[in-house]
């Protein structure tokens, strides 16, 4: 199981990075060169097979590297094949339905549930940290800061699509107050927290497999 697990964990890396990562840096000049009718009627147009080859293969890498992860990790198997239908019917959240009406109030919403899961998370982390060895709470604090970006970016995405004074609520408005600057400006940030959330997301993790090694 464990060596199925690593060919689904490397063919799904491999399609993430290939697709997600290395195929944009060619797409994306030759998309952002004309406008998109400009495309229409050939293989770059929306939808067309370029398109939806890398719209479609990101998913099934996600999915192929998550079932690898739960093989890799020893997971039961009575627990593998609704693990992986979960993670199917996530993956397909994110394909459709493709066109979605736009809520405002959704937003604040989602925002309090968001509030609220942090609020509890940081909690109970608290409690579970002060029980911890020494050699583990430093992980545990690497996953707190991993938290905490977390929750900026859903911060900033609050402000950007939800903001009734921008984002998506009135886009117009983007365009006569000349606030594109600040809407790049957060999503560079986003950008930012991104990559620190999941490099200390990743420090706890590593910090985690070194403690488990010496107990070993």
């Amino acid at each position: 199981m464990k060596k199925v697990g690593l060919i689904l964990f490397i063919i799904g890396a491999l399609l993430i990075f290939g697709v997600a990562w290395v195929m944009p840096w060619y797409t994306s000049p030759v998309w952002s060169s004309a406008q998109p009718e400009h495309f229409e009627g050939t293989v770059w147009e929306a939808f067309g097979p370029i398109f939806m080859a890398m719209s479609l293969l990101t998913p099934a890498g996600i999915l192929l590297i998550a079932i690898g992860t739960l093989l890799l990790g020893n997971t039961k198997r009575s627990h593998i094949w609704p693990y992986s239908i979960g993670i199917l019917l996530v993956i397909l959240s994110f394909l459709f339905p493709p066109t979605l009406e736009y809520y405002p109030n959704l937003f604040g919403i989602g925002g309090l549930f968001i509030t609220l899961f942090f609020f509890n998370i940081l909690w109970f982390w608290a409690r579970n940290h002060r029980n911890l060895d020494d050699s583990a709470k430093l992980a545990s604090v690497y996953q707190l800061i991993g938290y905490i970006f977390f929750f900026l970016i859903a911060l900033l995405m609050c402000t950007l699509l939800g903001n009734p004074f921008s984002g998506l609520y009135f886009p117009e408005k983007v365009i006569e107050q000349n606030a594109l600057p600040y809407h790049y400006s957060f999503g560079m940030k986003a950008l930012t927290y991104f990559v620190l959330g999941m490099f200390f997301t990743f420090l706890s993790e590593y910090k985690k497999l070194q403690i488990n090694r010496k107990g070993d």
